[in-house]
């Protein structure tokens, strides 16, 4: 009569005891059930090259003397001005000769009489103080890279210290000219076109 009562204590004994192993791991946790708890995500930005905005200047209007020198504007009215929230560089500068003009080194070596001088030959250099390029050089297919010269940073837009923008310093000469320069129209006759291309980032430190 007493077994029946002491197999089914036994029954009670061993559920209890299940129910207190199964709650002990729902209220502590083992070291390796917790870690796959907590996670890292990281967070990063990235500029794509297609939202770059700059602003170049649309003309550089030179002024020539009697003797052939080209007198242009001053640094502060022509600028590359970069409009976007982080930095950017100019990486390559390509000039292409316009009409009938002759982009060389320059253009004061030759004369009139000299087999080879060519008529309406230009030279001109433009860039930042002390870093200005010569259009000859970047007339090749290529262009000139820039990608290598901290001159054509420029910081993100509104910087205060303005170096948001890049200066250009211009200087030159014409020789041997056919062509009518007094009586173009709007800002005179066009010598050449300069496509600038940008990159963000490049030497940017910040």
């Amino acid at each position: 009569m007493n077994t029946p009562m002491n197999l089914s204590g036994a029954r009670a004994l061993a559920v209890g005891a299940g129910l207190t192993l199964a709650l002990a791991m729902g209220a502590a946790p083992t070291a390796a059930m917790a870690e796959v708890r907590v996670g890292t995500t990281d967070v990063t930005v990235k500029a794509d090259i297609s939202n770059v905005s700059f602003k170049a200047p649309t003309v550089i209007p030179f002024a020539a003397q009697a003797d052939g020198t080209l007198v242009g504007p001053s640094d502060k009215t022509i600028t590359i001005d970069n409009l976007s929230a982080y930095g950017i560089h100019v990486t390559n500068m390509k000039v292409t000769a316009k009409n009938d003009w002759t982009i060389v080194a320059d253009a004061k070596t030759g004369y009139w009489d000299i087999e080879g001088s060519a008529q309406n030959s230009i030279d001109f250099k433009v860039g930042p103080d002390k870093a200005e390029k010569d259009a000859s050089s970047a007339t090749q297919t290529t262009g000139l890279d820039l990608s290598k010269d901290v001159s054509f940073d420029m910081k993100y837009k509104g910087i205060a210290d303005g170096t948001d923008k890049i200066k250009l310093n211009v200087s030159g000469h014409v020789a041997r000219v056919t062509r009518d320069i007094y009586h173009a129209g709007g800002t005179g006759d066009q010598v050449a076109s300069i496509t600038w291309t940008v990159e963000p980032g490049a030497h940017a430190t910040s």
